[in-house]
């Protein structure tokens, strides 16, 4: 088995086990826990029975979608699962399922970081970093000019821990931030979701082909899923306009990574920590 067709196999098997924790949870708690561990078995099921059956079949290929889409919904859901799982724990959930999600999803872009053939063309890119400058002015200069469609429960906030753990938190936090977070929503964004809403056969587009139904979908998909919708879209134009221009994922990642890090380095000065 490839590396392609293992992490075929793992994305298949984890994302079954995950709806049946989500179905179990409104049944039993101690039933969404072993479906928790089902995954282990389905595994092993998935990887000797996926030619056998044409659904799982078509599951199993995804049209070669599942490098992106598989890490990119850990990446969304992890915060649900730990709420079904560490019941009695709300204080901690946003703590605990940021360290999961960093961890989880930064393991899986390592361990098949080979898949993603997108990523060897790295260069340092001037231009990319000023879009990121830009970006992150934006995000603090627009806060309380535009009406919040939805807001956050809670912030993560790590000046309520104690000094150890504040520091462990902002490790985890930076990290995440900064590497994490802008290699998987850059990864499946733009590189897949840009190009799968040109065309089914999306691995035939190449990078940074424009279309305005393709540059709609991906603006409003990734402003809307971001809290702050109006500097979530504006950033989404400038993520765009950057990908047509130099047509490298690299560049949207490093600009990305630029306003996180201006982002972290701001929340942490300031102690502004409603920003997260």
């Amino acid at each position: 088995m490839n590396l392609n067709e293992r992490l075929n196999t793992i994305s298949v098997s984890v994302i079954i086990g995950i709806l049946l924790v989500y179905v179990f949870s409104f049944l039993d708690w101690t039933l969404s826990i072993l479906a928790f561990f089902s995954i282990i078995p389905l595994y092993f099921f998935v990887q000797k029975n996926y030619a056998r059956y044409e659904f799982l079949n078509k599951i199993w290929h995804l049209d070669g979608a599942w490098r992106y889409g598989f890490p990119f919904a850990l990446y969304l859901v992890i915060g649900n699962i730990v709420q079904i799982v560490f019941i009695g724990y709300d204080a901690y959930h946003l703590y605990i399922a940021y360290a999961l999600r960093t961890i989880i999803v930064a393991f899986i872009l390592l361990q098949f970081r080979s898949l993603y053939r997108e990523l060897a063309d790295f260069k340092l890119d001037g231009i990319a970093i000023f879009a990121g400058a830009v970006i992150f002015v934006l995000w603090i200069g627009l806060e309380g000019y535009y009406p919040m469609l939805f807001s956050a429960n809670n912030h993560f906030d790590p000046s309520i821990f104690n000094a150890n753990l504040m520091i462990i938190l902002l490790i985890i936090r930076f990290i995440g931030s900064v590497f994490v977070a802008p290699f998987i929503e850059e990864l499946f964004t733009r590189s897949f979701l840009i190009r799968y809403a040109i065309s089914p056969k999306w691995m035939d587009v190449p990078i940074g082909t424009y279309t305005f139904g393709s540059f709609a979908i991906v603006t409003l998909f990734f402003g809307l899923l971001h809290y702050r919708w109006l500097p979530g879209i504006l950033t989404a134009i400038i993520l765009n306009l950057l990908l047509y221009k130099r047509r490298n994922i690299f560049s949207c990642i490093q600009a990305h990574a630029t306003a996180n890090l201006f982002l972290f380095i701001y929340v942490v000065y300031t102690k502004t920590w409603y920003f997260w």
